[in-house]
């Protein structure tokens, strides 16, 4: 499988509230995300793989198998990316800096 890198779009307004992702994007689409997918989130800084951040940090701080956060991540992703909210490439995505996060 090829590998996917991921970036957060800039064109969205993020906040963590605890360990919470609530993200509205530009046309006011509201999204909650929860403790995983807010790591994930956070991970998404356009050079490091999906598959590093997935086993590196979500296999890691959550009680997962790892085949079955590798697909879940990438379902994650797919659907983010639907909204533009998730940047997603075959190549580091270095033009892309990652939106920067209130906290």
């Amino acid at each position: 499988m090829a590998e996917k890198y991921i970036a957060r779009s800039s064109a969205l307004a993020a906040r963590l509230l605890g360990s919470e992702m609530m993200i509205m994007s530009a046309d006011s689409t509201f999204f909650m995300l929860n403790e995983v997918a807010s790591a994930i989130w956070q991970a998404a800084d356009g050079l490091t793989p999906l598959s590093e951040i997935v086993d590196g940090k979500i296999c890691q701080e959550f009680d997962v198998n790892q085949e079955q956060a590798h697909r879940d991540a990438e379902r994650f992703v797919d659907e983010l990316s639907q909204y533009c909210i998730l940047l997603v490439s075959d190549k580091p995505l270095i033009e892309f800096p990652a939106a920067q996060v209130s906290r």
